[in-house]
């Protein structure tokens, strides 16, 4: 599915919309893939499922895996199962920050700014890196 692929480390935030959660783990990753982003986004959806992920669960419900595309090279996706760049994107610190790691310099084709500008943008309070590792990642 992806190639050369590079890891940011992980980062343990807290769950958002106030829920009562454990804390979320977070980590971005960048990689070449031939897949379209339909096709991509079936491979994702296949890998939570695989990992417990309950496909019936309710929308912000704690689960074991969630995998987005955020973006898809300078590409803009609009359908009704697929949205790139991913609409919450500008406003998630738990993404920017794991993303401008590995690709600050990525312009998001939606806004034309990097990725490491709307990172720097954003408050990152309660985002702290972790010791954990990607495995594979660096």
């Amino acid at each position: 599915m992806l190639a050369e692929v590079r890891y940011s480390r992980v980062y343990e935030t807290r769950p958002a919309r106030g829920l009562e959660q454990p804390p979320y783990l977070n980590a971005c990753c960048v990689g070449w893939t031939r897949n379209e982003p339909e096709s991509l986004l079936d491979s994702l959806k296949q890998l939570e499922w695989l990992a417990g992920r309950d496909p019936h669960a309710p929308r912000f419900a704690s689960r074991p895996l969630d995998l987005d595309i955020l973006l898809y090279a300078s590409e803009v996706v609009a359908t009704p199962r697929l949205t790139i760049p991913h609409a919450s994107l500008p406003e998630r610190a738990f993404v920017l920050v794991p993303l401008a790691e590995i690709a600050g310099g990525w312009e998001h084709p939606g806004l034309g700014r990097s990725i490491g500008d709307l990172a720097a943008d954003i408050d990152p309070t309660g985002v702290r890196v972790t010791s954990l590792a990607v495995r594979g990642g660096s």
